[in-house]
């Protein structure tokens, strides 16, 4: 049966639906635990009834006990997420771009050959990374272009891949996204967006190069920023080192640098 038909759709709730999947799952096993026992009981009356020494003492079956529902607390939606989801999803997005940009910086370059992560797991290669970043800008280009199109706004997601290509798109989702999630029709999107953060940081967990930034040490100019297992990103040119909040406000300007060249190139 559902938790609830005014659940939250999150993940805030996960731990309530396998509560309630264990549960339907319990009624089932109590379903047929009692066929069996209505069929034993009357052998056992029987059995009872025709008992005398020396015969065994017939073992009377024993009622199944009835599953307990679960107690576990359900987050309801207000319009359609929680207070909690929405939060989620704004970060998963963000999280998607720097995770993307990582792995797209690996493609263009930086890596040629197949290698075996710190987990033991294969990393993807150049066309199999190409086809999952595709995917991923597929399924943001698809939700930016039809809310675009209901609200009337000239926004128009460009139709080449790359960094700039996802940061317009991303962009013009964050905007828009305490809107977009007000929508019934916006259930599918959170939970893809939250899906295709997992992938991606799974998949950079797998890949010994996704500690590398894509952005270039402020002090020699290098694009060698690695994060160090403290959580500072570590220059392995000249050895300078970044917060993570300073390298997230570098990643940020050269983004808005990048936006400006690139607009500079197609005004001329």
């Amino acid at each position: 049966m559902p938790i609830d038909p005014q659940a939250c759709p999150g993940v805030c709730n996960r731990r309530a639906r396998r509560a309630w999947e264990e549960y339907d799952q319990a009624v089932i096993a109590h379903a047929i635990a009692m066929d069996i026992y209505t069929g034993e009981y009357p052998k056992y009356r029987a059995a009872l009834a025709a008992w005398h020494p020396p015969l065994a003492w017939p073992v009377e079956p024993r009622e199944p006990a009835e599953p307990e529902q679960p107690t576990v607390q359900v987050l309801r939606a207000n319009p359609v997420w929680c207070c909690r989801c929405p939060r989620a999803i704004r970060g998963a997005l963000y999280q998607i771009n720097e995770t993307a940009a990582v792995l797209y910086a690996d493609i263009t370059g930086h890596r040629s050959a197949v290698i075996t992560g710190p987990t033991g797991r294969r990393s993807l290669d150049p066309r199999e990374l190409i086809e999952l970043l595709d995917n991923v800008y597929g399924d943001l280009v698809e939700v930016a272009g039809q809310w675009a199109e209901v609200r009337g706004h000239p926004f128009r997601p460009p139709q080449s891949r790359g960094s700039h290509a996802r940061n317009i798109t991303i962009s013009y989702l964050l905007g828009e996204l305490d809107d977009i999630l007000l929508h019934h029709a916006s259930v599918e999107f959170g939970l893809k967006v939250l899906y295709w953060e997992r992938r991606l940081l799974d998949t950079a967990k797998a890949d010994p190069a996704s500690r590398r930034s894509p952005i270039r040490c402020p002090r020699c100019r290098d694009r060698e920023l690695y994060r160090e297992d403290d959580g500072y990103f570590k220059c392995r040119s000249c050895e300078c080192l970044l917060t993570q909040e300073e390298h997230d406000r570098r990643y940020a300007d050269e983004v808005d640098e990048h936006d400006h060249e690139q607009q500079k190139a197609h005004a001329s």
